[in-house]
């Protein structure tokens, strides 16, 4: 059985690998960026999770940034993709103790 992907749908699963690649540093990148992120300080989920990805994808920039054709936006809706539905739940839990 053969599937069809578009080369849309092929570029963020080559980039889901780069990252999946370098696991530990991104959960080491992702955790680190949870805790120096305090949702109290954010009016919405969204600048919220806005601020821990790009906190998370400054951790890795080492990683990529000789690399000159890397697609910093693919990596951000990659990204985004895999952790918006648990930030978004850690926002509103940790909101209403603000």
């Amino acid at each position: 059985m053969k599937i069809i992907i578009t080369e849309s749908q092929h570029n963020k699963l080559k980039m889901k690998q780069w990252l999946l690649r370098r696991g530990e540093l991104f959960m080491s990148e992702y955790n680190d960026s949870l805790t120096q992120t305090n949702p109290c300080n954010h009016d919405d989920s969204k600048s919220y999770v806005n601020r821990v990805i790009h906190s998370t994808m400054d951790g890795l920039h080492p990683q990529f940034y000789l690399n000159h054709d890397f697609d910093y936006e693919l990596l951000f809706e990659v990204i985004f993709d895999m952790v918006y539905v648990d930030l978004t739940e850690m926002y509103n839990n940790k909101r209403e103790r603000c």
